[in-house]
């Protein structure tokens, strides 16, 4: 099977001169029909308004070009926009969104030649120009005509849709392109007007992606609502009547869509004009402007991006750019506090290495009991105690007179502890730190300057009665 690039070379000579014929309408790769079917063989395909015998010889489409099948088939290309004279009723998609967002109703708030038009905001944008937040949609939906202006106002739903002006009105038209590649305006959003960067009815916009034919799309517009496809042609040249004023234009490189007839009859009508296009992952692949009966053709999404200088406005853009998520908020707690946990570890792992405080905290229950009321509301002071392991006591000989080694007296174990405390100040404030010469605990009667002697007194009975009690239980019985 030939590839698709050996196609759109071969199309690529011959186009113009089919372009030229009066019958033709488009030319461009895909899927060859047989009985109204698509099949899976890629020819080079000529569009015509209509099929008859009734050509010349030297102008009927061959079989084969250049040794590769062609193909013949019925199209005649019209922009989906919707319009109407003013005094009709509403139409389609009605809803006033309080948010703005790909695939709701929009259009101008000026009256064309005595009718009003609508189309489809088909995504939040952003402007590269000024990383503003603004709205895509086609050049025929937002200026319409040669009559346009830049700063023509825009209403969301357009003014066939219930839509009024100026109340409904969210923005103005930026930038405008009709090129022979892409139909595609660029909207302003006023400030204070909420948007969001997802299209209604298929979700957040993930990025952008090259259309590739098979792949399977939808789209959400203005009359159809949500729709499903799939590219059945590429490197399209297609050409389009654009009234009075502007004439036909001939769009070139453009992507085609087929309905999913099991799913849909029309993957696009009048008023779906500005809507992207979306894979089934989320990937904006297209531009919609115009149709053809079932088929449907589109801008790259590449060519308008470039043309109208924006990007793609993403979920994760717009969580960066303003408050986040819903769904981001808990991930960023979580981060914030794991960032805590790691932090604390590192400090216990530090104190760890320094052997004078591994011997002051050998008897922590002492330092927790100092701790827990001289420290209520110190945790990572508590934490960093609870953690570190005690270490391994000789294994022969009696215990030492405390965890201070030989510093028997009070004021000497006192001042220790708070030579040690000292030394935790990264994490313990001065207005935090006890004062140890007074009582140990919080609320404990303080001692008389003369108490001293009587506090060592009973310490050391206190240790003498723990040494004998360890002595006793570590002999054999006899």
């Amino acid at each position: 099977m030939p590839s698709v690039a050996e196609l759109v070379a071969v199309k690529q000579k011959v186009e113009q001169q089919f372009l030229d014929q009066p019958n033709v309408t488009g030319i461009d790769v895909g899927y060859k029909e047989v009985g109204g079917e698509l099949t899976d063989q890629i020819a080079v395909r000529v569009h015509v308004a209509r099929k008859t015998d009734d050509i010349p010889s030297a102008d009927r489409v061959p079989e084969r070009l250049e040794g590769f099948v062609t193909d013949v088939v019925e199209r005649v290309y019209e922009l989906q926009v919707a319009s109407r004279p003013v005094d009709m009723t509403a139409l389609a998609d009605t809803r006033h969104v309080s948010t703005l967002k790909g695939g709701v109703s929009m259009g101008p708030s000026r009256v064309i030649d005595g009718s009003v038009f609508a189309g489809t905001l088909g995504a939040i944008v952003v402007d590269n120009a000024t990383q503003a937040k603004a709205a895509l949609t086609n050049f025929h939906v937002a200026a319409v005509d040669s009559t346009f202006e830049i700063g023509d106002r825009m209403v969301q739903p357009s003014l066939i849709d219930t839509g009024e002006a100026p109340q409904g009105e969210f923005g103005a038209l930026l930038r405008a392109t009709l090129s022979t590649a892409v139909d595609g305006a660029l909207i302003s959003i006023d400030p204070g007007r909420a948007t969001s960067c997802e299209v209604d009815g298929i979700g957040p916009v993930r990025g952008t992606k090259k259309a590739a034919l098979g792949m399977s799309v939808r789209k959400r517009g203005r009359t159809t609502g949500l729709t499903h496809g799939s590219v059945d042609g590429v490197s399209g040249s297609i050409q389009v009547d654009y009234g009075d004023g502007l004439g036909v234009h001939t769009l070139k490189n453009q992507v085609s869509i087929t309905a999913d007839a099991s799913r849909n009859a029309m993957f696009s009508d009048h008023g779906d004009s500005g809507s992207v296009i979306v894979d089934d992952d989320g990937f904006v692949v297209a531009l919609l402007f115009a149709g053809a009966g079932s088929s449907t053709s589109a801008n790259p999404i590449a060519s308008v991006l470039s043309e109208l200088n924006i990007s793609m406005c993403t979920s994760a853009l717009q969580a960066g750019r303003g408050a986040p998520a819903a769904h981001v908020k808990p991930a960023i707690k979580d981060a914030t506090d794991h960032k805590q946990v790691i932090k604390e570890k590192e400090l216990v792992k530090e104190l760890t290495k320094d052997k004078e405080l591994k011997e002051f905290i050998k008897d922590k229950e002492v330092v927790k009991e100092l701790t827990k009321d001289a420290f209520p509301d110190n945790k990572a002071l508590k934490d960093a105690i609870d953690h570190i392991k005690p270490l391994e006591r000789p294994p022969v000989g009696p215990p030492g007179p405390g965890p201070l080694g030989g510093q028997s007296s009070l004021e000497q174990r006192l001042g220790a502890v708070e030579a040690q405390l000292a030394r935790l100040g990264s994490f313990i404030e001065p207005e935090q730190r006890p004062d140890l010469s007074g009582a140990a605990l919080s609320g404990a009667p303080q001692p008389a300057q003369d108490g001293t002697e009587e506090l060592r007194a009973e310490l050391e009975r206190q240790v003498a009665e723990a040494v004998a009690a360890k002595t006793e239980f570590d002999t054999p019985m006899a």
